[in-house]
């Protein structure tokens, strides 16, 4: 087992959504905040550098995130960094996030080293190489998960959203930003409920039902960075409906060229314990269009 990197973040009032949980594209600002921070106290080359003056981009591949218990306001998170690949130009962590001794988050994130200037994967150079080996851990670990990608099966309907890429959503590399992809995911998420699940998150689902919608667990795989200007068409479909829980499949693409495949799991919970609850029959029955059935 190689050097543990850590990172050491409050979880404030701004990290937290209507339940006083962290928001899910919070997570993901503090994942690559660690990752920044690893750049610059664990390897010695800080971001800035890295970008503007070796014209090196270290863009997003894949990440999976299993959340095993929510975080609160008030909590401190420790996040653990270790590198469990290292390809020719690509680099594979895996991310604890833990309150106390207790594992709250568990990530495999995997990024590439690329040249801006030609937008290309390029090798990582050696001496970069090294000092991340020190902090590698027993190749023998399990392969990050992937995002399936495909739907397989019936077709089923989608729903469909035409998100358009702002200034606000893009980073000094000139594209997304990758945890503002959550915001949108979440984005799609709430309209869905509001115009085909007839349950609109304020009045009905958070509102009369009191529920609440936290995620389980998700893995992203992206393909193509989205820029300023760019209109993202996501599509969302249902793979499986449990108990309390649903299965969904996001793809996205701009123009005629795919962006990202996202597998989500979501579980439905009472927001004054926090238990998972069933599904409400009604909002079940909408989700049926939306269900890729097996062939």
């Amino acid at each position: 087992m190689g050097n543990l990197f850590r990172f050491t973040q409050p979880l404030r009032f701004g990290h937290c959504d209507l339940t006083g949980t962290v928001y899910l594209s919070q997570y993901f600002d503090m994942i690559n905040s660690t990752v920044e921070d690893w750049f610059e106290q664990g390897l010695g080359l800080p971001f800035d550098a890295f970008h503007l003056r070796h014209g090196y981009g270290n863009p997003i591949v894949s990440t999976r995130c299993d959340f095993l218990r929510p975080c609160r306001y008030g909590e401190t998170m420790t996040i653990e960094l270790a590198v469990a690949n290292l390809g020719r130009s690509s680099i594979e962590l895996r991310i604890a996030g833990k309150v106390g001794e207790e594992e709250r988050i568990v990530a495999r994130h995997t990024t590439a080293m690329i040249s801006m200037e030609s937008f290309r994967s390029i090798a990582i150079p050696d001496d970069l190489r090294a000092k991340m080996g020190r902090y590698a851990i027993d190749p023998a670990g399990s392969p990050t998960p992937r995002a399936g990608g495909r739907f397989e099966g019936a077709p089923a309907r989608s729903f469909r959203t035409r998100q358009p890429i702002r200034y606000s959503h893009c980073d000094p590399s000139a594209i997304v930003y990758f945890p503002r992809f959550f915001d949108l995911f979440n984005n799609v998420l709430e309209d869905w409920f509001a115009q085909e699940l007839g349950s609109p998150w304020r009045n009905d689902f958070m509102g009369t039902r009191n529920l609440r919608l936290p995620t389980v667990g998700i893995a992203c795989q992206f393909s193509r960075g989205c820029r300023l200007g760019d209109m993202l068409e996501l599509d969302l479909r249902v793979t499986s409906i449990g108990r309390s829980s649903m299965q969904l499949a996001l793809s996205g693409r701009v123009g005629d060229e795919e962006s990202m495949h996202v597998d989500w799991t979501l579980c439905v919970v009472s927001s004054g314990t926090f238990r998972a609850v069933l599904i409400p029959d009604d909002i079940r029955a909408r989700m049926q269009p939306f269900l890729v059935r097996s062939a």
